[in-house]
């Protein structure tokens, strides 16, 4: 899907010198505001923003740009039930 929004000329310059740069700016800044919202996972963040659906690269990508852990209570709950689980002989 493409998505194409208007902006002023000087906010187009400040997003980047070339179209692929503000492509890629725009897409960053969507990726991190829909992940801060809680409506779409770390993952799936770092697949919209271009740098991939490892973990790993979305927790760098997210902790570089000081994004908050989307971790609840209820996440930290099922973590340990888990590990209890997998840890039992």
């Amino acid at each position: 899907m493409s998505l194409t929004i208007s902006i002023p000329d000087d906010f187009a310059d400040v997003l980047g010198a070339s179209a692929e740069e503000r492509d890629r700016r725009a897409r960053e800044a969507v990726a991190l505001d829909l992940y801060r919202e809680g409506k779409i996972s770390l993952r799936r963040m770092g697949e919209l923003a271009g740098v991939g659906g490892d973990y790993w690269a979305a927790e760098n990508f997210r902790a570089l740009h000081k994004a908050p852990l989307n971790y609840s209570v209820e996440d930290l709950e099922a973590d340990r039930q888990a590990a209890e689980r997998l840890l039992k002989p």
